[in-house]
């Protein structure tokens, strides 16, 4: 997909936050025994910064299940539903410390989601960054995006 404005080199904030929290939501949501009325979210996400003056929108969507998850049988479930898609890609990542693994998917058009799943707690977390690009001036009203 693309989100630059036609005619522009805007990026429509609006349809990238929407479209990556539908994909943050998807994913959250695979497994059986989703806890009703357990998908959090912040009602905006963040615009980072990256090199040469661009920035990014971040964001990430929690889910908790009632029951017990599996990591493996979980991730297993994302492969199913978006690893033949051919609009994403699964890699395996250990975490920083290499205590926790993750999977993260990345989407044919440059943005990160990357999945954790805290069985203990029964929850599952995305984390979302999009590729970097160039915010135009007056582009966030007053930061919210």
């Amino acid at each position: 997909m693309t989100y630059k404005i036609e005619g522009s080199e805007r990026v429509d904030l609006q349809r990238l936050r929407e479209d990556i929290r539908a994909v943050q939501r998807r994913l959250v949501a695979l497994g059986s025994g989703l806890a009703e009325e357990s998908i959090k979210e912040s009602p905006n996400g963040v615009l980072m910064s990256c090199s040469g003056g661009q920035h990014q929108w971040t964001g990430s969507t929690t889910a908790e299940y009632a029951g017990p998850l599996n990591q493996e049988d979980y991730y297993a479930l994302v492969d199913a539903e978006f690893g033949g898609s051919g609009r994403f890609t699964l890699t395996r990542q250990l975490s920083p410390d290499g205590a926790d693994e993750w999977l993260i998917v990345r989407g044919d058009d440059g943005t990160r989601y990357s999945i954790t799943v805290w069985t203990e707690d029964s929850m599952v977390q995305v984390s979302s960054s999009s590729w970097c690009f160039t915010l135009q001036p007056g582009q966030t009203d007053g930061g919210e995006f």
